[in-house]
């Protein structure tokens, strides 16, 4: 009985030491771990439910155990803390500039999942790469820009959409200006990053000196508003031909007037603007994090960036509102550089709102370039002596810095540029210069027109 008892309190102990020190059964152990990811975004609070519910019905979600996904729409100024505090999986849309800044800080954790550097190089993802190769963030899909066109418009004049943006130094784009209408609507790039990228596009593409003569003209047939949501409702209420929109834009345009306006391709003229994701430096969820990244790059995840947002996505979006404009687009995408942007970027938009967008300069050009079309069609000017206007007005300004006179090239664009994104006082006496020397040169050559009427 005694050994009977003793076997039973050893056997006791043998258990409760078991449970004390191996808590864990078997059955525990493998249970799966249920995460929830935190995505710091720019997208909506709308915008990032209608996804996490199409993320969350995926095979990866419950493959990995993601339970759920919060979408927190946060200032730029607070996703380092995210990072560095760890309370950030993924960082997703914004601009390339931002992600650009928060890997050189070390805020992102480079990307070396072999599974997802095959997928990226399968599908020509475009990646931005440490100095030592490693993949930093990567391209979930593109936004992209064109233009969209008012089809009543067009034929009131008997034109014919312009297959690019260089298409508008052509006289007849000008014909609507002596009916005092603008031909097109177009946002001051400091309220507007699609009237931002469509400068830096066209100052890449035409260069400096020829697009700075184009940007003029366009400027001189142009209603300037004060946002893209206005450009697109005066080119979908036909009170302008054309505007510079995101394809988003010229989706609702289109429906806004009943397919009256149209999302046009320009050819060679389609600007990409990447759309990144990238996972956060201390993300305590890295596995799920890739894994929710691969989603993004499935066919699957791509449908859904077309369908939610029209994102142009690297596959093809079947069955959606963008299949049939996808080979368009695809095809024409122009070889935007953000970098080479990034270096005159803010000089650029304060000497365009100087120069071409400001109310006082605005009224004189359009002046000046009205009685010179006018001119051409009574037959005193022909097309060269026209082009050469356009030439003379849109030439880079030469400006007063600093008590010295200097053209604006691109150089100059480059050196003012720190300048004037970060000192308004600097800013200030930039505008002014730039807006002196444009009424003059404008009233100068109005002057001469004038002689000949």
């Amino acid at each position: 009985m005694l050994l009977l008892a003793a076997v039973a309190v050893f056997g006791g102990l043998i258990a409760y030491v078991s449970l004390t020190y191996f808590p864990q059964t078997t059955q525990t152990a493998q249970q799966p771990r249920e995460v929830t990811l935190v995505v710091i975004t720019r997208l909506a609070p709308d915008e990032g439910e209608a996804l996490r519910k199409i993320f969350l019905n995926s095979s990866v979600a419950r493959e990995y155990g993601i339970k759920d996904v919060m979408f927190l729409k946060e200032d730029v100024s607070k996703w380092p803390i995210y990072a560095e505090e760890g309370r950030a999986d993924v960082f997703f849309i914004g601009g390339y500039s931002l992600y650009k800044d928060l890997c050189e800080k070390g805020y992102l954790k480079p990307i070396t999942d072999r599974e997802l550097i095959e997928i990226i190089s399968s599908l020509s993802v475009e990646t931005y790469r440490l100095p030592n190769g490693s993949v930093c963030f990567v391209a979930a899909a593109r936004t992209v820009f064109s233009y969209t066109i008012n089809s009543d418009f067009l034929k009131k004049y008997g034109l014919e959409p312009p297959r690019t943006w260089g298409d508008l130094l052509l006289p007849k784009y000008s014909i609507p200006l002596l009916y005092g209408e603008s031909m097109a609507s177009f946002p001051k790039p400091t309220k507007s990053t699609t009237s931002a990228r469509t400068i830096q596009m066209i100052l890449q593409k035409y260069g400096w000196e020829r697009g700075w003569v184009l940007l003029t003209i366009i400027g001189a047939n142009s209603y300037i508003v004060e946002s893209s949501e206005r450009a697109r409702d005066d080119v979908a209420l036909g009170i302008a031909g054309l505007a510079p929109t995101v394809l988003v834009y010229g989706i609702r345009a289109g429906e806004l007037s009943g397919g009256k306006a149209v999302f046009y391709p320009a050819q060679g003229e389609v600007l990409p603007d990447v759309s990144p994701v990238a996972v956060a430096k201390n993300s305590k969820n890295e596995r799920e994090a890739i894994a929710f990244v691969k989603w993004l790059l499935s066919a699957e995840g791509q449908k859904a960036l077309a369908e939610l947002f029209y994102y142009l996505p690297y596959v093809k979006p079947e069955g959606t509102q963008l299949e049939g404009l996808y080979e368009a687009l695809s095809v024409n995408m122009f070889n935007y550089d953000p970098e080479d942007a990034a270096l005159w970027e803010r000089a650029v938009v304060y000497y365009f709102e100087a120069a071409i967008a400001d109310p006082d300069a605005n009224t004189i050009l359009k002046r000046v370039w009205s009685l010179a079309v006018d001119l051409y069609t009574k037959g005193r000017l022909n097309e060269v002596e026209l082009l050469e206007i356009a030439h003379r007005l849109g030439a880079p300004l030469t400006i007063s810095i600093g008590g010295e006179s200097r053209v604006f090239s691109k150089s100059l664009a480059i050196e003012l540029n720190k300048l004037v994104a970060e000192d308004p006082a600097f800013r200030s006496e930039f505008y002014d210069s730039v807006k002196a020397a444009a009424i003059a040169r404008y009233s100068a050559i109005l002057s001469e027109l004038q002689s000949r009427t």
